[in-house]
């Protein structure tokens, strides 16, 4: 698939647009939920991925699974 040029963020500003903890990020990097790339061994992510309307409820997706395990 053909993407635009456009420029990648680091963890910390996907974290930032996604209003999530980088454990979260890391969970749903690994869930296959939030869509990475590994560069030259640093982990980018493009900004137009992470608007996804999927993404932008990323943190109550999370809070609901683990409040499942603390009962």
């Amino acid at each position: 698939m053909n993407h635009p040029v456009e420029n990648l963020i680091g963890p910390a500003a996907a974290c930032q647009m996604l209003g999530v903890d980088q454990q979260s990020l890391l969970r749903g990097i690994n869930d296959g939920i939030v869509p990475a790339y590994r560069i030259a061994g640093t982990v980018r992510f493009r900004p137009s991925e992470l608007c996804h309307p999927s993404l932008m409820s990323l943190a109550e997706h999370y809070r609901a699974k683990d409040a499942q395990f603390v009962a």
